[in-house]
């Protein structure tokens, strides 16, 4: 077994259920569903329309936006629109329908999350970013890879070894539970970043993270 095919480990509670199961679907409808018992992730299995995609992977690499910040869900797409205008992508129809889906993505991971806080890392990806399998240490994160290949799933067998379960395609969205997930289930679903390093491929990477606790985020809306 290769070394990066081991998993981080994780602490679990005592006897805790594990949410392991993968929930897809062609509606975005079914990323609320993370709620559900054992649901370790929720995949929007979508595609990207022709246009969109022939425009973003024609991209240099040089002019594809990157964006670290911590925002309100409600600013999410004007600093899409920033982070273009630094990178010296130029305004129009596509761009607009870029910075207006991942703003409408932001939307619905604080809906699910009863939280207006987020962080986002949207960068492009040219190395074996998050190489080995693991669970985020966060209570749950949005996924969504606009340009390359997506992420990767895998499971834990009772050996440690690690079970392949799957892989998201370029344009497709998932939340995942992560480590900190409220309740008492343990997230027992791992991920990770595909190895590209060396191939010439570029990925454009999106991530989602809420950034405070439900209780206190309920006090900011």
């Amino acid at each position: 077994m290769a070394k990066t095919d081991t998993a981080i480990p994780q602490m679990p509670h005592p006897g805790a259920a594990k949410a392991r199961g993968i929930l897809e679907s062609s509606s975005g409808l079914v990323l609320e569903q993370i709620t559900r018992p054992g649901v370790g992730a929720a995949i929007w299995r979508r595609n990207r329309s022709p246009g969109f995609a022939e425009w973003i992977e024609s991209i240099p690499p040089g002019q594809l936006p990157a964006l670290r910040a911590v925002a309100d869900f409600r600013t999410i797409e004007r600093g899409v629109h920033a982070a273009c205008d630094l990178s010296g992508l130029p305004a129009g129809t596509m761009r607009d329908l870029l910075a207006s889906d991942i703003g409408a993505l932001a939307l619905m991971l604080a809906r699910i999350m009863r939280n207006p806080l987020m962080h986002i890392r949207f960068e492009a990806v040219t190395t074996d970013a998050c190489r080995r399998f693991h669970v985020d240490q966060l209570p749950a994160r949005l996924l969504c890879t606009y340009r390359g290949p997506g992420t990767q799933f895998g499971l834990e067998d009772e050996n440690g070894r690690i079970v392949r379960a799957g892989a998201m395609r370029s344009g497709e969205v998932a939340v995942l539970r992560g480590a900190s997930w409220p309740g008492m289930e343990v997230t027992g679903l791992l991920h990770r970043s595909p190895p590209i390093a060396g191939t010439g491929k570029v990925r454009l990477f999106l991530a989602l993270d809420p950034m405070v606790e439900p209780a206190e985020a309920r006090r900011l809306h």
